[in-house]
């Protein structure tokens, strides 16, 4: 009888579980199970620890390339370096900006599973198109068209560098995970070339290591995430459809860089080769000036996206938008009394005598740091949160048209000279701003973004049309 009550009591404990496991989710939600969400403070300090060991990384290996393999190969490595960078950008396809944006507005599990599927598609989708840039180039190069070896690793690593994670790390809020892999895989490449190149014929080695740490890395990535991989989502419509969106923003990107990249070729069109040694390394520190601004970026665009998305944070994201316009104006103002007061100390110092021309000429760019900390702030922290991309390929144009039509305006009533080219990008930048400041009067954003009372934005929410990331559905006919 005791035997027949204890079994009855066991069915019944047993119908509870099943009942109570019935009620529970099936699984839980997606934030439950990612890291806690950093503060922006936070997550710019993780991001900013990385960016630190990029140039630690640099100060490290430079030298090492230069003593190690001679100026020769280390000639072929940098062309090499450059062409899978090429590649690397035909890949991501801008795809990697939208999927910050778009995954940052997706909370169910279902949803980023479609965006990793449909991202990963899209990029499968450009290998075939990354391999003939990377031949077509090679072929191009005097050197790299007798070293087979060479383009071939340049195509890999491009084409691996093109299947990274950041995209995905950043767009869930995830910085620590993303700048502890970005730090894991310089300390991994750094100790493959420490190990592997020892002697001045060995400049294919470097990039056998590079390659191998970065699918090292990618490895680890995607097994991070493997739980948002879903097969059926690898559709080729959906990534057809991602690479049409992301076209505006691959052509921003393209023409930012070629912009960076043509300055000093489009000076030696018009000035000497000692003008052109003059403008060339204040160029370099100029970008490098520049590329401190890009980290504020990567959390900025993520997590002002995800603020849009819910209508009781979307104050918060415009205040978000305001403080990154303000820090980056601070940035520039600091950057432009850096350049001006203390060129004429540390160019001398770094690159010896006989560059004082340079030192005028990085006193000019000085001048750029403030325009530029503006655009790039209100292109990445409000117009791309906001799905505006139209406008920042306008801007774009605007910024390269500007540069382009002051040289050739000071060739035909003057002297070409570094100088001038960096007059030049100033120019640009500042027309950029007024063609920036007028886009966000137009979309009365100005009044949102510096307006300090939450409920004002709710009333005035209709004004532009709703800045919500609601519509970051991939399955969607957006």
């Amino acid at each position: 009888m005791k035997r027949g009550q204890r079994s009855s009591a066991r069915n019944r404990r047993g119908k509870k579980r099943r009942r109570a496991a019935r009620l529970e989710p099936a699984s839980p939600p997606l934030a439950a199970r990612q890291e806690k969400p950093l503060s922006t403070r936070h997550s710019l300090g993780f991001v900013y620890i990385a960016h630190v060991f990029r140039y630690i990384y640099g100060l490290i290996l430079i030298p090492y390339y230069g003593r190690v393999l001679g100026p020769e190969e280390y000639g072929k490595v940098l062309a090499a370096s450059a062409l899978f960078q090429v590649i690397w950008l035909c890949v991501e396809y801008g795809c990697s900006v939208a999927g910050v944006r778009d995954l940052a507005g997706t909370t169910d599990r279902s949803g980023i599973a479609a965006q990793v599927g449909r991202q990963t598609m899209a990029r499968v989708i450009m290998i075939p198109l990354a391999i003939a840039i990377g031949v077509g180039g090679a072929w191009l190069s005097p050197v790299l068209r007798t070293e087979p070896e060479l383009m071939a690793y340049a195509i890999a690593i491009g084409i691996n560098s093109g299947f990274n994670l950041g995209w995905y790390f950043q767009g869930t809020l995830q910085f620590r995970t993303q700048a502890l892999l970005e730090v894991f895989g310089f300390a991994l490449s750094l100790g493959f070339i420490l190990l592997m190149v020892r002697d001045r014929e060995e400049g294919a080695r470097v990039l056998e290591a590079l390659l191998l740490s970065g699918l090292i890395i990618n490895g680890v990535a995607y097994a991070l995430v493997t739980r948002q991989i879903n097969l059926k989502y690898l559709s080729l419509a959906g990534a057809c459809r991602l690479i049409w969106d992301s076209t505006a923003l691959f052509a921003s990107r393209g023409l930012r860089v070629m912009m960076a990249n043509a300055s000093t070729y489009l000076l030696s069109l018009f000035a000497s080769a000692a003008q052109v040694g003059y403008y060339g390394p204040a160029e370099r520190f100029s970008s490098v000036g520049l590329s401190f601004m890009q980290p504020v970026g990567q959390v900025l665009i993520g997590t002002v996206t995800r603020h849009l998305s819910s209508s009781e944070n979307e104050w918060e994201a415009y205040r978000l938008m305001r403080n990154g316009i303000l820090f980056m104006l601070g940035f520039g103002g600091l950057a432009l009394l850096a350049a001006v007061g203390l060129s004429a100390w540390i160019i001398p110092l770094i690159l010896g005598p006989g560059f004082e021309q340079t030192i005028l000429i990085m006193q000019i760019f000085g001048f750029m740091f403030p325009f530029a900390a503006f655009n790039q702030a209100v292109s990445s922290y409000v117009l791309i949160p906001l799905r505006k991309d139209a406008y920042i390929i306008k801007a774009t144009a605007v910024c390269a048209v500007s540069s382009i039509a002051t040289v050739l305006a000071s060739a035909l009533f003057g002297e070409v000279g570094g100088s001038t080219m960096a007059g030049a990008r100033v120019v640009a930048e500042v027309v950029t701003t007024c063609f920036l400041a007028m886009v966000l009067m137009k979309l009365d954003l100005g009044r949102k973004i510096f307006m300090e009372n939450p409920d004002e934005i709710s009333r005035g929410h209709s004004d532009c049309g709703s800045p919500r990331a609601t519509d970051t559905n991939p399955i969607s006919t957006r």
